[in-house]
């Protein structure tokens, strides 16, 4: 209050000033204020429940569907849900200029299915994912080998990577370790 006027903010098409108007003190909110926001946390959990419910018993006829040599556009349509295809795709794709500079054109839940499908055998179907609002259920429909996999520097360059990786891991599940057992805790700032 004894200075209410801000120093310049610079901003891409001039500057601010902010200037304090006034101090409203906290306070918890009265029921009939809190009321609405309750009554809104509480639908989007039973939606998100239900969702995931309604999600974990398509995938198991989807499996059920699968297993017994049904087609799995024919079992999704009895299922009433929507089968979309997507492009092939590598779990790991490498890092290179070119594909720094082109624009992603996947969705959103792309990294999503990517790790889903990861472990999945050909003809797995994977457990329901939320995602945002509704989810999605990732089959696998084969492998292919890249066409890298006769290249033995990037073959030799992978397994490296992949090494490097599992020591991280299990340097850091160590590290984990040790500073429970010393009984050390962080505390965010």
């Amino acid at each position: 209050m004894q200075e209410p006027n801000s120093d310049p903010i610079q901003v891409a098409d001039g500057f601010y000033i902010l200037h304090l108007a006034g101090i409203v003190e906290a306070r918890p909110l009265s029921i009939e204020e809190a009321k609405p926001k309750i009554v809104e946390t509480i639908k989007r959990s039973r939606a998100r429940e239900l969702i995931s419910t309604k999600g974990a018993e398509i995938a198991q006829q989807l499996r059920q569907a699968t297993k017994s040599g049904q087609a799995l556009e024919a079992a999704a349509q009895q299922a009433g849900v929507k089968v979309e295809k997507l492009q092939p795709f590598s779990v790991l794709e490498e890092a290179t200029e070119a594909q720094e500079n082109k624009p992603k054109e996947e969705s959103p839940e792309m990294l999503t299915i990517k790790n889903a499908v990861a472990y999945l055998n050909p003809g797995d179907v994977t457990d329901f994912l939320p995602a945002g609002d509704s989810g999605l259920i990732a089959v696998l429909e084969k492998r292919e080998p890249s066409p890298d996999a006769t290249n033995r520097e990037k073959k030799a360059e992978f397994e490296k990577r992949l090494l490097n990786n599992k020591r991280k891991i299990v340097f850091w599940e160590w590290l984990h370790e040790r500073q429970q057992a010393a009984g050390v805790q962080f505390a965010k700032a």
